[in-house]
């Protein structure tokens, strides 16, 4: 992941910087962007966090669809930080939309800045981002340092179903499942529960594409001479698709922080 943020934003949703201005419109149709936020509510029915006090930590929060979910459901906290400037604008509009604005703050940042600062929310989510911040020991040790103790940390993400490890740009930091659950409560902290979204990241992921597929043939008509670079997206979509379908088990996997 680049050190720049408008090239991590544009490794973070695949795309060429030169696109970046059209994302808002490619996406405009999604609002949580490749997240399980169903499962994702499911699982803060399971805790014991009362409302009112609880404060959530949302890292790539998108357009805001997991905190305004978890502030409307539970009267939570949620704090949603991402680079996307119209993202945000899109999530503060929902959040007035859903009459939970009072609940929620969105923060324009980038998260790898945002969380070299320590923080004691009661949960932090990190949300279909991949490898942002590395392998698997990197990205607890910093997701750890952004909640309380006795607090809960969330990943929506999966594992290698027959590889021990991918090459391939993005997927570097997957292993198979007895690594990553090691590497994953590497400081002793107690899994708590894990939930498998194979079939649902399925879904999803053919939404995703024929929403983009849409959207990006309207674009291509606006936009002539960003034939080439549209199409070559939209192939490298399909392709990761595939990879996700083929190599990967989706898996929710919570945490709760070691007390000491």
């Amino acid at each position: 992941m680049s050190n720049n943020p408008q090239q991590s934003v544009a490794d973070s949703l695949e795309v060429e910087k030169k696109l970046i201005p059209n994302m808002s419109y490619l996406l405009q149709d999604l609002w949580a962007l490749g997240s399980s936020v169903e499962q994702i509510i499911d699982v803060f029915s399971t805790l014991d966090l009362p409302a009112g006090t609880t404060k959530i930590l949302d890292l790539g929060c998108g357009k805001g669809a997991v905190c305004i979910r978890l502030a409307s459901r539970f009267g939570f906290h949620a704090v949603g930080v991402d680079a996307m400037p119209v993202f945000l604008d899109e999530a503060r509009k929902k959040s007035s939309e859903h009459h939970v604005s009072d609940l929620c703050t969105f923060i324009e940042q980038d998260i790898r800045t945002y969380v070299k600062d320590k923080h004691h929310f009661d949960a932090v989510i990190l949300a279909s981002l991949g490898g942002v911040f590395g392998n698997n020991d990197d990205t607890i040790k910093i997701l750890r340092a952004q909640v309380r103790a006795g607090g809960y940390i969330v990943i929506d993400d999966g594992y290698l179903k027959k590889r021990k490890s991918m090459r391939r740009k993005g997927y570097e930091h997957y292993r198979n499942y007895k690594r990553t659950v090691a590497e994953l409560t590497m400081f002793k902290d107690r899994l708590l529960t894990e939930i498998p979204t194979t079939e649902m990241s399925m879904n999803i992921n053919d939404e995703y594409l024929k929403v983009i597929e849409n959207r990006s043939s309207e674009l291509i008509d606006e936009y002539p001479e960003l034939k080439k670079d549209f199409i070559r997206y939209l192939d490298v979509q399909r392709e990761e698709c595939d990879i996700l379908n083929s190599e990967l088990e989706g898996m929710i996997w919570v945490l709760k922080k070691a007390s000491i």
